[in-house]
C-alpha cells in the first residue's frame, strides 16, 4: 500500500507529464516569430524536466537530469533573435528572458508550478516564485531560474548564482527589472513592455521606454526661427553648437587633449522667458534626441531610492550622444545646507553623487532653473556655460506680439502694439496665452481686428497670473489721433 506522499507524488508526477497542448499564436502579424515560438517550446521543456526532478529521489536518475537542453538556434532577423545576437545572451540569460515573456504573455505556460504549489507545498520551495492563491496565478522570480538551470545541483547552483551576481545583459539594458529591496534571488522577473511589444509587433524600443525609466523623449519640430532671443542669449548659447560639432567630427576621441565629453549648460530665469523651448530648438536644430526628466519619478524620500533612479537615466542614456535635460533643477542640484539632521545629511549626499555621476556623462546636460544662485557652489564650478534666459526687452516683447499674430488678423493700430509692448513686461508665454485667447473670442465673433476693448478681459486675466492680483491694473491707453 503507497503512503500519502508517494501516492501525492504520483499523482503529481501524471499531472506533469500530461502533454499541454499549447497553439503559440505569435503569427497575428507580419513579423518573423518563429524564435520567438522555439524558445516558449523549449522553456516548457525545461519547465518539465525540473518539476519532475523534484519528485526523483534516486541518486543515478538525478545526476542524468542535472543538465538542460540547449537553447534553440537563433539565426533569422526576428526581434527576438536580433535580441539574442546583439547582446549575446547566455542560457542564463535566456532562462530568464523566457520566463519573463511567459510570465507576461503566456501565464497558461507556468501552470505546472500552480499545481505543484496547489497539491504539495513542500516540493514548491526549492521552485521559488510568487504564487497568488485568489487568481491561481504564478510569477517567476529569478530563483525560479535559479532552479531550471541548476535544479537539485548544488554545484551548479552556485555556479549559476555567481554568474547572476555579476549581472545579467539583461538587468543592465532594463530589458527585464528586478525591483525586489531584499534579496535579488527573491525578485519577480519583470519584462519591460517596451520589449515584449518589439517581439510581438517588431516596433523598436525606444530608449526611453519602460515604466522605470524617469524620463520622455521630448520632441520639438521648432527650429530658431521659431523662438525670439535677445541677441546676447544667443551669442551665449553658441558654445552649446560648438560642443555637439565636436561630438560629431571626434574632437573628444583625439589623444591632443585631456578634455571629457561631456558639456554641462545651465539656462536661468523667469518662468515662460523660454527654456524648455530654447532647449528643444537646440536638440532639432543638431539633431539629437532630447531627454526630460521628470522628477516626480525621480526624486524619492526614501534612502538611496534617488541616487538608484539616477542612476538608471544616467546608464541608458551614456554613449548615446544625446541631450539631458532637468526642468527646475535646483531641487536635485540645489544647494547644500548645514547639518541639523539625518535628512540633511542624506540630502546633502545626494547632491554629492550628483556632482560626481554627472561629470562622467558623456553627453548634453542643460538644467533650468528660475535662479542662478539656487545652484550648489560647488556644481556651478563645473558648469561649462550659464545663459540667463532674460525677460524680453521692450523691442523683443514688440517682435513675440507680432510673432504670435494669426494669419488675416490685426491690431486697430500701430499704437496698441507699441503700448502694449512698452508697458507689460511679459515673457513669451504670458504673450502666446493673451494672443491665443484673443484669436478664439475673434473666431467666435467673425472678427479680425485686435481692440484694446478686446485686449483687456485677457490683459487682466494674465496680470493676474503673471505678477499677482494687487498687480492686476491695466495700463491706460489713449488712441493718437490720425
Amino acid at each position: 500500500m503507497q503512503s500519502p506522499i508517494n501516492n501525492e507524488k504520483s499523482l503529481m508526477k501524471a499531472k506533469i507529464n500530461e502533454k499541454t497542448e499549447i497553439n503559440h499564436s505569435f503569427q497575428a502579424n507580419e513579423v518573423n516569430h518563429y524564435s520567438l515560438n522555439e524558445e516558449m517550446k523549449w522553456l516548457q521543456s525545461v519547465i518539465e524536466m525540473r518539476c519532475q526532478e523534484l519528485f526523483l529521489e534516486d541518486e543515478t536518475e538525478l545526476k542524468i537530469a542535472y543538465g538542460i537542453p540547449a537553447p534553440p538556434a537563433s539565426g533569422d532577423e526576428s526581434p527576438y533573435s536580433v535580441t539574442i545576437n546583439t547582446h549575446q545572451l547566455t542560457v542564463v540569460d535566456r532562462i530568464i528572458l523566457a520566463l519573463g515573456i511567459a510570465s507576461a504573455h503566456y501565464p497558461s505556460m507556468l501552470k505546472t508550478f500552480v499545481q505543484i504549489e496547489e497539491n504539495s507545498n513542500a516540493f514548491a520551495i526549492e521552485a521559488g516564485g510568487e504564487y497568488n492563491k485568489v487568481s491561481r496565478s504564478f510569477k517567476p522570480t529569478f530563483q525560479t531560474a535559479l532552479f531550471l538551470l541548476a535544479g537539485k545541483n548544488v554545484s551548479l547552483w552556485s555556479q549559476y548564482s555567481s554568474q547572476l551576481i555579476n549581472g545579467s545583459i539583461l538587468l543592465k539594458n532594463d530589458i527585464i527589472y528586478n525591483r525586489s529591496s531584499t534579496e535579488f534571488i527573491h525578485g519577480k522577473i519583470e519584462l519591460d513592455t517596451a520589449y515584449l511589444n518589439y517581439f510581438l509587433s517588431g516596433k523598436k524600443p525606444q530608449l526611453d521606454h519602460g515604466s522605470y525609466f524617469p524620463g520622455t523623449l521630448y520632441k520639438s519640430d521648432l527650429t530658431m526661427d521659431d523662438i525670439i532671443l535677445e541677441n546676447n542669449v544667443r551669442e551665449q548659447i553658441k558654445p552649446i553648437a560648438h560642443y555637439i560639432k565636436a561630438l560629431e567630427n571626434g574632437f573628444f576621441k583625439t589623444n591632443e587633449h585631456s578634455f571629457k565629453p561631456g558639456f554641462i549648460a545651465l539656462f536661468y530665469g523667469a518662468p515662460g522667458t523660454g527654456k524648455t523651448m530654447l532647449a528643444g530648438i537646440l536638440a532639432n536644430s543638431y539633431g539629437i534626441d532630447m531627454y526630460h526628466v521628470d522628477l516626480s519619478q525621480v526624486v524619492s524620500k526614501y534612502i538611496g531610492e534617488t541616487e538608484k533612479n539616477l542612476e538608471v537615466l544616467f546608464n541608458r542614456l551614456q554613449g548615446k550622444n544625446c541631450m539631458l535635460f532637468f526642468d527646475e533643477a535646483d531641487a536635485l542640484f540645489g544647494k547644500r545646507s548645514d547639518v541639523k539632521d539625518a535628512h540633511d545629511r542624506y540630502a546633502n549626499q545626494e547632491v554629492s553623487y550628483l556632482l560626481q555621476r554627472i561629470e562622467k556623462f558623456d553627453g548634453l546636460t542643460i538644467l533650468a532653473s528660475n535662479f542662478e544662485n539656487n545652484m550648489d557652489d560647488a556644481f556651478k564650478r563645473r558648469i561649462d556655460v550659464s545663459i540667463n534666459v532674460i525677460r524680453p526687452t521692450e523691442t523683443t516683447r514688440e517682435s513675440l506680439w507680432e510673432h504670435y499674430l494669426p494669419k488675416n488678423i490685426t491690431f486697430e493700430s500701430d499704437d496698441l502694439l507699441k503700448h502694449l509692448a512698452k508697458e507689460y513686461s511679459y515673457t513669451g508665454a504670458n504673450i502666446r496665452n493673451i494672443m491665443k485667447n484673443v484669436a478664439m473670442a475673434l473666431h467666435d465673433r467673425n472678427e479680425t481686428i485686435i481692440t484694446h476693448s478686446l485686449l483687456s478681459t485677457y490683459l487682466t486675466i494674465e496680470n493676474e497670473k503673471a505678477f499677482g492680483k494687487n498687480q492686476s491694473r491695466l495700463s491706460p491707453f489713449i488712441q493718437k489721433s490720425e
